[in-house]
């Protein structure tokens, strides 16, 4: 069998015409590529170099094997850097989904502590919604995902990495706990319904027999933090998304009585494993949540 040992003594000697030059390029002694260039010939059963005034000269057979050697050393040869870059990152794409409300903050906080370690590894990032990011993770057009809701799919794999609260965020707000009754009594920048955090909201009003009605209703936690600085109401969203309010002065953040919880997810596809990178920045986004 041609074996890839072969393929290297092959390759050296061509290039060299010397078995001493091939084994000087090989880093091994000349009678140990003597020894390879004797079973290289026995393994495919004929003779690759005559021997010519102390050099080696190729054979016909050795002539037409040579193309292929060296498109396959190239291929080889590829690999081998690829290796070499892994550890370092080097030529790295790691392809990230955030949800736009860890991605104001949280995650470019994340991603500054980050890249000092990883400073040669690219990245790809888009904002989508939680489901968006668990049908993308599944269907593996990303390697890491940061989303508000776990994946339901076998495809997927989930980690909870923050644990937080809803909050309301507002003009004149009181001091302390906003209780939930209290949204009923104020124009409200409600989130949807089939949203995540929504959703848990939503449950929340049912459970306290509530139908706070809405003055504007709306996905896009961003949007609602916006809309309260402009005075249409009071909005409810995590308190990670709210966090870009303190920017605002005229805005109070406020926490909601009783507590809603959220929680944080890093997705990934169950046979992609995170790379050294990924999980890197998993970590950072876990301190950047905290």
């Amino acid at each position: 069998m041609f074996r890839i040992r072969h393929i290297e003594i092959f390759h050296a000697v061509m290039q060299a015409g010397t078995v001493k030059g091939a084994a000087d390029t090989l880093h091994i002694t000349q009678p140990a590529a003597s020894r390879l260039l004797q079973q290289a010939e026995q393994s495919i059963g004929v003779p690759l170099f005559e021997r010519v005034r102390g050099r080696l000269v190729p054979t016909v057979e050795a002539q037409r094997l040579f193309p292929d050697v060296e498109d396959l050393y190239a291929q080889l040869d590829a690999v081998r850097r690829s290796a070499a870059n892994l550890g370092a990152g080097s030529d790295m794409v790691l392809r990230v989904l955030c949800v736009p409300g860890l991605s104001i903050e949280a995650l470019p906080q994340a991603l500054g502590r980050w890249n000092s370690a990883h400073p040669r590894v690219r990245l790809t990032l888009r904002t989508l919604h939680s489901r968006q990011i668990a049908d993308a993770i599944v269907r593996r057009e990303a390697d890491l995902g940061f989303a508000l809701e776990p994946s339901s799919h076998p495809a997927a794999v989930d980690q909870a990495i923050g644990h937080g609260h809803v909050v309301c965020v507002g003009r004149g707000l009181p001091e302390g706990p906003v209780p939930l009754q209290a949204l009923a009594a104020q124009p409200l920048i409600d989130l949807d319904p089939a949203d995540p955090i929504g959703r848990q909201l939503h449950s929340a009003y049912d459970a306290h027999a509530l139908a706070p009605p809405a003055r504007v209703t709306t996905s896009s936690y961003h949007a609602a933090v916006e809309l309260a600085a402009q005075g249409l109401g009071w909005a409810v969203l995590d308190h990670w998304s709210a966090r870009h309010a303190r920017r605002l002065p005229a805005l109070a953040v406020r926490p909601l009585a009783p507590e809603v919880r959220t929680t944080a997810y890093a997705l990934r596809p169950r046979d992609l494993p995170w790379s050294t990178a990924a999980q890197a920045l998993v970590e950072q986004m876990r301190q950047a949540l905290a």
